[in-house]
């Protein structure tokens, strides 16, 4: 088993590195761009694994592309300077993110128990990239709302996945009853 392709990496340790290295990059640019990096780092990990398909025939493959359209809109309305892209007081910011955050956290368990691997992953590296935002939001109080925008819309997209799974692998077409209808691992 290759280490690139296990779980926890995809889900942990990928969007952990890309999500902080984009954003100390984007630090150079001001601190409006660096939370920012938190988003970006999340589609770079998507574009990693998953992958961007073309057409998007589940809904599972649908959510790296309102990942990457958030993330463009996002920094678009921070290259222009948009209402609602000025930094948050420092308290509200670290509670928003770390809001996120749990709130990738419960998606994350939520896929898990609900039977999509694939989906928990991805809420998972939705939860890693909302803890870099959440350090940003603590470091340098640089949070504004259309950075998050992108994470929030990223969430949205996985509980909508999650609440059409259907119920105990029930209606899915070929494989065994129970199993995960997006979930095909390249670790086994």
């Amino acid at each position: 088993m290759s280490l690139l392709h296990h779980p926890a990496f995809q889900s942990l340790v990928l969007p952990l590195v890309l999500a902080l290295v984009t954003s100390l990059l984007l630090r150079q640019l001001g601190l409006r761009w660096a939370v920012l990096g938190a988003a970006l780092g999340l589609v770079l990990a998507m574009a990693t694994w998953p992958g961007f398909d073309w057409p998007a025939v589940s809904r599972a493959q649908v959510l790296p592309w309102v990942a990457l359209c958030s993330t463009l809109l996002a920094a678009l309305a921070i290259a222009l300077k948009a209402p609602g892209t000025r930094a948050m007081a420092r308290r509200n910011g670290l509670i928003t993110a770390v809001l996120l955050t749990f709130i990738g956290l419960g998606l994350a368990a939520w896929g898990a128990l609900g039977g999509s691997l694939l989906l928990a992953q991805l809420a998972m590296m939705l939860a890693t990239a909302c803890g870099v935002a959440v350090l940003w939001a603590w470091r340098a109080a640089a949070v504004s709302p259309v950075s998050l925008l992108p994470l929030l819309l990223t969430g949205i997209g996985l509980a909508l996945c999650l609440a059409w799974l259907p119920a105990g692998g029930a209606g899915t077409s070929g494989g065994n009853a129970g199993e995960d209808p997006y979930y095909a691992p390249q670790w086994k």
